[in-house]
């Protein structure tokens, strides 16, 4: 299985009691070896990593969440675990830890969704609370729109 699909990606960063959101729609492709799940999509200059690619990988209860290119990323989220590493971003190389607090996988063929909240700390120190839902249509049931970013 191996599908262009419409993806709505939503971001919210929780700190110090004010929420800031960014939507993304746009093209990707969804794919399945195995039962390993993956979702790949270029990013824009809108989001911060314009010429990087994101593969979302879904292996089971874990999500593993990679860019490449300018700025390099690699996540990975597994509920009860803290994920530790130093990451690429337009603001420099930071250390990040990441440690998730729900994760929800809903996979089908034709769409699915995925969702993560966690806690976010940059250098030790705690930096928010954050959420990432992922969702994916093969029949353009996101509103048809492509490229677009919405920020609140």
């Amino acid at each position: 299985m191996d599908k262009s699909v419409v993806l709505t990606i939503t971001g919210i960063q929780r700190i110090a009691g004010e929420d800031k959101t960014v939507e993304l729609v746009t093209m990707g492709r969804f794919f399945k070896e195995g039962n390993i799940y993956y979702i790949e999509y270029e990013e824009s200059i809108i989001t911060g990593y314009d010429g990087n690619k994101t593969l979302i990988t879904i292996d089971g209860d874990k999500i593993l969440l990679e860019r490449t290119g300018h700025f390099k990323t690699h996540l990975l989220f597994e509920k009860g675990r803290k994920y530790v590493d130093s990451h690429d971003t337009p603001f420099g190389i930071h250390e990040m830890g990441i440690y998730p607090t729900s994760i929800e996988i809903n996979m089908g063929q034709s769409q699915g969704k995925l969702d993560l909240k966690y806690q976010l700390d940059i250098g030790g120190q705690y930096a928010g609370a954050n959420e990432l839902s992922v969702s994916y249509s093969a029949t353009g049931r996101n509103g048809g729109y492509f490229n677009k970013v919405q920020r609140t």
